[in-house]
């Protein structure tokens, strides 16, 4: 994918390097928010493809700030991947009524992270009218 710009929303600073890098060594523009209230700041001013939202965070936890993105309609493309440590069906029913379109438990293969993110990136795109490549 070119030009695909992922926003990182996650508080522990080892885990956003890597993400950060992961994302990178795919080609991709990464940047990295430490909360959901720099993460909801970030959405304004870098206006990622996708966003890898942690789900428990200081200050505006990662379900508030998706369904704040969500009820922007000029981010209805962005792709959101939540990323959480809470292993309970209803994390994962309340992230994706917020409008995550995936929900994944910590810990998590990188590589399929990346991928699952482009793929849901792809169906973000074709649902709303908008190729690909």
């Amino acid at each position: 994918m070119i030009d695909v710009r992922v926003l990182i929303v996650e508080d522990e600073p080892h885990l956003a390097g890597l993400l950060s890098r992961a994302f990178v060594q795919e080609g991709w523009q990464a940047v990295v928010a430490r909360n959901g209230i720099e993460g909801l700041n970030q959405v304004a001013a870098f206006r990622p493809d996708v966003i890898v939202m942690d789900v428990m965070m200081p200050k505006l936890d990662g379900i508030d700030a998706t369904r704040l993105i969500r009820r922007n309609p000029g981010h209805d493309r962005t792709a959101i991947v939540a990323l959480s440590a809470r292993h309970d069906g209803a994390a994962r029913a309340e992230m994706l009524a917020a409008g995550a379109d995936l929900y994944l438990e910590k810990p998590f293969v990188m590589s399929r992270l990346v991928g699952q993110a482009a793929d849901a990136l792809a169906a973000r795109r074709v649902h709303a009218g908008k190729d690909v490549t």
